[in-house]
């Protein structure tokens, strides 16, 4: 019996992210659930105003709990970031980080950060905050047809300040040594926000597998990608669990 998945969305986004993801896996004959974290879906700006990122984290701990069985934890962006604090104090079946952030390192490249400058006093001050569709598509989605790019601007909340906090300033160390279920690591190679040297230092340092799909940017988890990414993930579980 093939293990359960449990999809885990990024910053400002919701369960909905992984729908193309959750119907391919299930297919694939694996049992298959996304979470949305507390406060994302729908937008509750009274719980991200105190949300922070081991809040998070509990989230994904109880959802991993409620499994028949230990999961693989697939994690995008943020996500693929909290997957990675999951597996290194939890039973995981394997990891999977799509775009995600190293540990303890500046989490978005710098070519962003003029977006963000808006939002500086409401992170500082640990405020919601939510991207505009300019940056969405200048940074997130600009390898996508503009319909699915829509899709995702759609599906885009607000983000807890006190999490954006905590990554600017690369207050997030983990013990990826202490990772011991098969890792995989994916990258955009013309990723915006994470830089895919970033799947390398994860990759280095939890003798993971690397993959960089040339071209294509922070959103692998796509639609209209689920046959050039996807489909290698679960080729690669397959043969690792």
């Amino acid at each position: 019996m093939r293990p359960p998945i449990l999809l885990v969305h990024g910053a400002f986004g919701q369960a909905a992210n992984f729908e193309p993801w959750r119907g391919y896996f299930r297919a694939a004959g694996y049992p298959t659930t996304a979470i949305s974290l507390p406060g994302h879906a729908p937008v509750d700006e009274a719980v991200l105003r105190r949300l922070t990122l081991a809040d998070c984290l509990a989230a994904v701990g109880e959802a991993a709990a409620k499994l028949d069985r230990a999961p693989v934890v697939i994690g995008h962006s943020m996500g693929g970031l909290l997957a990675m604090m999951l597996a290194a104090e939890a039973e995981c079946a394997a990891l999977v980080a799509v775009a995600a952030p190293a540990p303890g390192r500046l989490p978005a490249q710098f070519g962003g950060f003029r977006y963000a400058i808006p939002h500086v006093g409401r992170i500082l001050a640990g405020w919601p905050v939510k991207p505009s569709p300019l940056a969405i598509r200048s940074l997130v989605t600009h390898d996508l047809s503009p319909a699915e790019s829509d899709e995702v601007i759609a599906q885009t909340g607000m983000e807890s300040g006190l999490v954006l906090r905590k990554l600017a300033f690369c207050d997030t160390e983990v013990a990826l040594s202490t990772i011991r279920c098969p890792v995989l690591c994916l990258s955009g190679g013309g990723d915006r926000v994470v830089p895919h040297s970033a799947g390398y230092r994860i990759a280095a340092e939890t003798v993971a597998e690397h993959v960089v799909f040339p071209g294509h940017g922070h959103w692998l988890i796509a639609g209209s990608l689920v046959g050039t990414v996807a489909a290698p993930v679960r080729e690669w579980l397959d043969r690792h669990v």
